[in-house]
């Protein structure tokens, strides 16, 4: 299997959300729109990107609607807009639009205006939309602007209805707002939204601003997500009561500590495999009002019987100190956990008491000491194969003598400050570690440049080869390069040593320049004192 940091594809759409993310601030499943265009965007820097795109760009539908001034457009993202006016008849599917419809997977519905009854079928025959079917659409998304919230649950209702009407394997639906989400929040009746296509659907997710109702027949989602009111309500509960036998994801959000508990009072997920809850980040987290989160109870049943994977965010205050045995409790095959929130003692990170934990994701806040989290982590660790500890801010951070991760293949301590050496100390008493990716902290005197012979000389009298070393990926930020103008610091003599010393190494990436790196690289295989300890570098690839 290919890592992804060697994965093109990957990284490609990885520089996309990362390029809407600078620009926007933007959730990609909130302007799906904006994200395709970045795509398109990319896809004219170059043939490799454009190569590695045009699958995604062929297979999106991008439908607009705006009925004051009357427009309506269709187009994919290879083709340009085709706009329908009054005056003149249907118009029709452009060429390009039309190669493409054996391709399309994804049908985005942006209602930018309201309609009355009966209008939308008007624009989306106008756009050319109803011309032919659309087989292979598996996926529709629908935005729905301020200016048609008027009534969006017909609005929606009536879009999916017509989509549906020529995309009949539709079984994955998306309902988002534009624009701002903290006024009025319209209900929307999930039976009526589907209509005939309910028992077709598996995977609804209906974004911030709307409150999720269902009627009489039940619907057998394998995933949903939803915004839940201030208060669940009963029609909110009857509707994961209706859902829980058959959802295999679900995705929580705006939801208080007192109100998930009355979720898993009253409903037992069965087949619940992934699990997201963000918490209401402006609520009051008492002792009492958070002891209770996903407790299973003495002698109830476990809540999520199935459940693999678990993503906790929302505190900004403090854990509750039961959180993890909570867990423990309600999830026993829980193996990833993913938590953003704030750890501020060894005692709320308690990883042993979940015994199949196997991947941990941890993300506190800017100001919280990181080191009682990382003791706890490698004090007790034993079950964990991947480990990524981050911050939203730099923190400094230091690896005990003794660690207790000896199963750990990927660690990522990317915003994690520590000194080099114990970034030797992580390579040596970590046996079966792959991938690593740290933070050097700077120490006094490192920033002395030295001459290149005499760098290299030094360079190979700290060799120490680590031949049980399995480390092929190597990530080291530090503040300032280690190369300049053919002289090197003492902390690039340090950090050019470690590299001779991991026999497996296979990549690395530093803040120095690929070029400086690679010709210093061929410099250190060129001296008969590192080349005959440290051969494997001819083999590194550098990034």
């Amino acid at each position: 299997m290919v890592h992804r940091l060697f994965d093109t594809a990957d990284v490609v759409l990885r520089i996309a959300r990362l390029v809407l993310a600078l620009e926007r601030q933007a959730d990609m499943r909130r302007h799906r729109p904006e994200y395709l265009a970045v795509l398109a965007r990319l896809c004219r820097v170059c043939r490799p990107l454009h190569a590695t795109l045009q699958p995604i760009i062929h297979s999106h539908l991008l439908l607009s609607v705006r009925v004051e001034p009357r427009r309506s457009a269709l187009r994919t993202l290879a083709a340009s807009w085709i706009s329908a006016r009054p005056a003149s008849p249907r118009a029709p599917v452009a060429q390009a639009v039309r190669r493409s419809v054996s391709r399309v997977r994804t049908i985005v519905v942006d209602l930018l205006s309201h309609a009355e009854p009966g209008q939308l079928r008007e624009h989306f025959a106008d756009s050319g939309f109803c011309a032919q079917p659309w087989p292979r659409a598996t996926c529709v998304f629908v935005r729905v602007s301020p200016d048609a919230i008027k009534s969006p649950g017909c609005v929606v209702a009536q879009a999916l209805a017509l989509v549906f009407e020529h995309a009949r394997f539709v079984s994955s639906v998306y309902v988002m707002r534009s624009g701002p989400t903290n006024y009025a929040e319209p209900e929307l009746d999930v039976r009526r939204v589907l209509g005939a296509q309910a028992k077709w659907v598996r995977s609804l997710c209906v974004g911030d601003g709307f409150r999720c109702q269902i009627s009489e027949c039940p619907v057998p989602l394998a995933e949903l997500a939803l915004t839940l009111c201030a208060q669940t309500s009963d029609a909110q509960l009857e509707l994961l009561r209706r859902v829980c036998a058959s959802v295999r994801r679900l995705e929580l959000r705006e939801i208080t500590p007192r109100d998930l508990d009355c979720v898993v009072a009253a409903v037992e997920f069965g087949c619940l495999q992934r699990l997201r809850i963000c918490l209401c980040t402006h609520a009051i987290l008492s002792g009492a009002s958070a002891a209770g989160l996903l407790d299973a109870g003495p002698g109830r049943d476990p809540r999520f019987p199935r459940l693999r994977q678990m993503r906790l965010e929302g505190y900004y205050q403090t854990a509750p100190p039961i959180l993890l045995r909570a867990l423990a409790a309600a999830a026993p095959l829980l193996d990833h956990l993913h938590m953003d929130l704030t750890i501020r003692n060894s005692a709320e990170l308690e990883v042993w008491r979940i015994p199949r934990l196997r991947r941990l994701d941890m993300r506190t806040t800017v100001g919280v000491d990181v080191q009682p989290a990382l003791d706890a982590l490698f004090a007790c660790g034993q079950t964990l194969d991947i480990v990524a500890v981050a911050s939203h801010g730099r923190v400094e951070g230091c690896v005990p003598e003794s660690l207790h991760l000896e199963r750990v293949r990927e660690l990522w301590l990317a915003d994690v400050c520590v000194p080099l050496p114990h970034v030797w100390r992580l390579v040596r008493l970590l046996p079966l570690l792959v991938q690593l990716e740290a933070t050097v902290l700077y120490e006094a005197g490192q920033d002395m440049l030295l001459e290149t012979d005499d760098g290299l000389a030094t360079i190979a009298e700290h060799i120490e080869p680590v031949l049980a070393s399995r480390l092929e990926l190597l990530a080291l930020s530090h503040r300032r390069d280690v190369l300049v103008a053919q002289r090197i610091s003492r902390l690039g003599v340090q950090l050019m040593a470690l590299l001779c010393s991991l026999p497996a190494l296979r990549r690395f990436r530093g803040r120095d320049c690929k070029s400086t790196v690679e010709a210093f690289v061929a410099r250190m295989l060129d001296d008969h004192r590192v080349a005959r300890v440290a051969d494997h570098l001819r083999r590194l690839d550098v990034c």
